[in-house]
């Protein structure tokens, strides 16, 4: 066998999460952080030798970035709006990429980049990294075994406030940044419970609202509710919350004509030696912080070099989420017009 090639990994982006990617990366055999990309060159460069990596080359042009001789993936940790036209960039430069949730504020803006990533035949990876959570770890195997029958019911809600203590509230607060609380913050429970049921979303309804006086000035409602239909009969419900004034708190709850997973607890009538009235507790990690630290970014990496390596297709690509975002769409006109949107 020949020697496996070594990929080499640029970050746009010198925030929070961009410092997430670069330790992690760090930790993937075979992979190298070559290249650092932001509007100021010094905070590239800063950035780099905070994170241990100071041979990385510092850029402040993302087009002279994507001509490094020795970049295959591209990891996208800029704004919300930043990303569709990074995207396109990277694919079309032939580059392999990482994207930050929401990928698009638009429909428009997330068709071109469909597009442009097909036709460019790169991989792709969406920051759902909840996939790799030890909790959907096993509500995956739970589904697998078949252990709550056919669902008929789920719901997810993401509860995390987000105000003046956390680092992207100056700029998340806007709605020309943020968009709405589902694509900025919800769309992790939104993916989880649409991954989970195991068939696409055909309908929404929806309502939103935010709390009297609006303390912590967002230019959009931070808080909403909708109700979804699946394609296969099943229902489901997705709430969001970025004003709340309370610990973070990501609740499941999947129910099956054979039993409930209700987050790490789960009562099925295929283990007859389990109390009907008691649930079977499985120890598991929780997805219970908004620390990006905590967040099980290494899992994901680790699963996308694989699919680069195999050339096999990672399940939480753009393709995937791209109905995530076509519902969250949906969900926000489902609000606007006060009916019932179908989703396209």
């Amino acid at each position: 066998m020949g020697e496996v090639k070594e990929l080499g990994v640029g970050i746009i982006g010198t925030g929070w999460v961009a410092g997430a990617h670069i330790d992690n990366f760090k930790g993937i055999k075979g992979c190298k952080v070559v290249a650092l990309c932001s509007r100021d060159l010094e905070r590239a460069r800063a950035k780099a030798r905070a994170h241990g990596v100071p041979d990385a080359e510092a850029y402040d042009d993302l087009r002279d970035f994507l001509k490094h001789p020795d970049l295959d993936i591209v990891v996208i940790c800029t704004p919300h709006p930043e990303h569709p036209a990074q995207t396109i960039a990277a694919a079309r430069a032939g580059k392999h990429i990482v994207i930050e949730k929401p990928v698009a504020l638009d429909p428009a803006s997330l068709h071109k980049m469909v597009a442009e990533v097909n036709k460019a035949k790169v991989l792709t990876s969406v920051c759902f990294e909840l996939h790799w959570m030890g909790l959907f770890k096993n509500i995956q195997a739970i589904l697998k075994q078949n252990l709550i029958g056919r669902v008929f019911y789920g719901e997810c809600s993401y509860f995390h406030g987000i105000g003046p203590w956390y680092g992207q509230w100056k700029w998340n607060i806007k709605k020309s940044m943020g968009g709405d609380a589902l694509l900025t913050a919800g769309c992790h429970a939104l993916d989880a419970l649409i991954w989970c049921m195991g068939s696409p979303v055909v309908e929404a309804c929806a309502f939103s609202n935010t709390s009297p006086k609006n303390p912590l000035k967002y230019e959009y409602d931070p808080n909403s509710v909708a109700i979804l239909k699946f394609a296969n009969g099943a229902i489901g419900k997705v709430a969001t919350s970025i004003e709340c004034r309370q610990p973070y708190l990501f609740p499941v709850l999947f129910q099956g004509d054979k039993g409930t997973i209700w987050n790490d607890q789960l009562s099925t009538i295929d283990w007859p030696g389990t109390p009907k009235d008691k649930w079977a507790k499985i120890p598991t990690a929780l997805p219970d912080s908004g620390d990006v630290n905590d967040h099980p970014y290494m899992g994901q990496l680790e699963y996308f070099v694989d699919c680069i390596r195999t050339g096999a297709r990672p399940h939480n690509d753009l393709t995937a989420a791209a109905h995530v975002h076509e519902v969250a769409f949906a969900i926000n006109q489902a609000i606007k017009t006060k009916r019932v949107v179908k989703v396209k």
